[in-house]
C-alpha cells in the first residue's frame, strides 16, 4: 500500500512539475511577443490596395495610425465611419492611417480592402489601404486570440505611442492619446 501512494505521489508532483513549467514559457512566450507602448514598431513589408508592395519603415517620419481589420466584421466597418467623421482632427495633428486588411482576412471571406474603405468610409481617399503579411498580421496581432480591430498609434521615430482595440467605441482615447503625445 505504501509502494502505491509513494507512485501517486510522484505522478501528481510530475503532474504539477510539468504544468507549472508549461505555463512559465507558455506566459513567458506571450509577454515576449505582445507589442506595448514604448516598443519600436516593427517593420514588415505589406502589399497596398494597388498592388505594389510597400515597407512600413517607409511611413517614419511622420505619425501613423497602423489599422489593423477584418473586411467582414461590422465594427471595423463602423471604424471606417467613425475615422470618417473624424478626418479633420487627423488631417490637422498630421497624421497619416494606414489601414491593413489581416492576412487572409483572419480565415473568413470579405470584400478587397480599397471596396471596404470606400464603402464603409464615405469614398475616403485619405486613408491608405492594403493587406498585412502573415508575419505581420501574427507580430501585431498576437495569437491565438485575435483580434477583428485593432490599432497602433506611431511615433515619427517608429516608437508605438499608443494601442486600441476597436477603433470606433475608442476613438476619443486615440484623439486623447495624439493630443496628449503633441502629435
Amino acid at each position: 500500500m505504501k509502494i502505491k501512494m509513494k507512485y501517486i505521489l510522484y505522478a501528481v508532483v510530475l503532474v504539477i512539475a510539468v504544468v507549472l513549467i508549461l505555463n512559465f514559457f507558455v506566459l513567458n512566450h506571450a509577454k515576449s511577443t505582445k507589442l506595448s507602448v514604448g516598443e519600436t514598431a516593427p517593420n514588415y513589408t505589406f502589399q497596398l490596395a494597388n498592388g505594389s508592395t510597400e515597407s512600413l519603415n517607409n511611413y517614419k517620419g511622420e505619425p501613423l495610425i497602423l489599422w489593423f481589420v477584418a473586411t467582414w466584421c461590422g465594427s471595423c466597418a463602423q471604424g471606417n465611419t467613425a475615422v470618417a467623421d473624424n478626418l479633420a482632427f487627423f488631417k490637422e495633428h498630421n497624421v497619416k492611417i494606414l489601414e491593413l486588411e489581416q492576412y487572409n482576412d483572419l480565415g473568413s471571406p470579405g470584400m478587397p480592402i480599397s471596396q471596404f474603405i470606400s464603402e464603409y468610409g464615405n469614398n475616403n481617399t485619405y486613408v491608405t489601404g492594403g493587406v498585412a503579411s502573415y508575419n505581420m498580421t501574427i507580430a501585431y496581432n498576437t495569437p491565438p486570440t485575435f483580434q477583428l480591430d485593432i490599432y497602433y498609434l506611431i511615433s515619427p521615430s517608429g516608437k508605438i505611442l499608443y494601442v486600441g482595440e476597436g477603433i470606433a467605441t475608442g476613438i476619443g482615447n486615440l484623439e486623447n492619446a495624439i493630443s496628449k503625445n503633441g502629435l
